[in-house]
């Protein structure tokens, strides 16, 4: 119901789309629906995420695998089922959101095990797949939107919606955007 509000109010032939991203049978249903509808695809953008606030010596296993499914399996599930239609792009992009929170370098910090860990794994996985596709069309990047006022990130958090989402909506056109990297406002940042 949600999906269909926002494609209404978008326009421009938009279709609402529902989508689990914990389950294959979801994604490749998602999948084929957009094929029905459209012969290729321009910009994938991997956003579905939850937060695992657990230390990783706290070894929550099922908090760490629930997490994992989301952030780092979700991704990958859907780049997989979408791959097909952006392949048939002339310019088409999969846009990985991350978090500083999956940064080496914030590891250290500990905290939120889960969460950092699916991130930092996430980031890798755009390292790879931006490899394996270098030679095609697709370019494949990793984006951090900072802390957000989302329900994740709760009425506390620094950024508006519309500027968190900044780089991404960058992402999906920029000429300049270099596939296989790590964004934040627009600028390339360390893994």
């Amino acid at each position: 119901a949600k999906a269909d509000q926002a494609a209404k109010s978008i326009g421009h032939g938009a279709i609402g789309v529902a989508l689990d991203v914990t389950s294959e049978d979801s994604v490749r249903e998602a999948a084929d629906q957009v094929s029905r509808h459209f012969d290729h695809l321009d910009v994938l953008i991997n956003n579905a995420g939850v937060m695992g606030n657990h230390a990783m010596q706290e070894f929550d296993l099922p908090q760490v695998s629930s997490v994992m499914d989301a952030n780092f399996m979700g991704p990958i599930r859907t780049s997989k089922y979408f791959l097909p239609l952006l392949r048939k792009s002339m310019d088409a992009r999969i846009i990985n959101v991350s978090s500083g929170m999956g940064e080496q370098a914030s590891l250290e910090s500990g905290g939120y095990g889960a969460y950092r860990l699916s991130k930092s794994s996430l980031n890798s996985f755009t390292i790879l797949l931006a490899a394996e596709l270098r030679s095609t069309t697709v370019k494949v990047m990793a984006m951090c939107p900072g802390w957000v006022k989302t329900d994740m990130g709760g009425a506390g958090a620094s950024r508006s919606v519309e500027q968190g989402a900044e780089t991404a909506i960058w992402l999906s056109t920029a000429a300049d955007a270099k596939t296989g990297k790590f964004y934040r406002d627009k600028k390339i940042i360390s893994w």
